[in-house]
């Protein structure tokens, strides 16, 4: 970055860490609409200004400027790699994440890791995050859903079934799904098994 990155979020040398955020909220509200980026070269450089500074404060070690961790508040504030999530910079978030030190590492930061993972197809790490994540907080039922998603995604989508010995014969959704097939492969012959579908 050939600009310094405080006079490109609009802010003087010594802004703080909210003012830091606030500038570049404003800034990303503006030049977004929709998720897209009218400017793609104007919002890169702000997002390479914020990151430039994040990273500088958090490889720093000043506890007075971590922007991830414990900042004197009781909560630590992950909107910041949410965002970088959604808009798909898994690595810059990836890289925040791995800047907060272990002991500062809540559910939330189980959550997000795993939700990066999940995003680069690493199934197994990533359920291993969200499940630590909901074991830290039970009630939490994003986490929840999170971990019950990767494992319906790491069976392969496909719904696994334990029946007992006393469960015999098939459900209704195996009669439905093998009449549909039978009636396609009719189709496919010119007749006709279901004639309403």
């Amino acid at each position: 970055m050939n600009r310094n990155p405080f006079e490109v979020l609009g802010l003087s040398q010594g802004a703080d860490d909210n003012a830091v955020k606030e500038a570049y909220r404003s800034l990303a509200r503006r030049y977004s609409v929709n998720g897209t980026t009218p400017d793609g070269a104007k919002m890169r450089e702000i997002d390479e200004a914020y990151d430039a500074i994040i990273l500088s404060r958090t490889g720093s070690g000043d506890s007075s400027s971590q922007s991830y961790g414990n900042t004197g508040r009781n909560s630590t504030d992950f909107s910041e790699i949410r965002a970088k999530i959604n808009s798909g910079r898994t690595d810059e978030a990836e890289l925040l994440l791995e800047s907060v030190p272990i002991g500062q590492r809540t559910a939330e930061w189980y959550y997000l890791k795993g939700t990066v993972q999940h995003r680069k197809g690493w199934l197994e790490d990533a359920a291993s995050n969200f499940e630590r994540a909901a074991q830290m907080e039970p009630n939490n039922a994003e986490y929840r859903r999170a971990a019950n998603n990767i494992n319906f995604d790491r069976s392969g989508g496909y719904r696994t079934e334990r029946r007992t010995e006393s469960t015999s014969g098939c459900s209704a959704c195996d009669i439905c799904s093998g009449l549909l097939c039978a009636d396609c492969c009719c189709e496919c012959f010119g007749g006709d098994l279901i004639p309403c579908c």
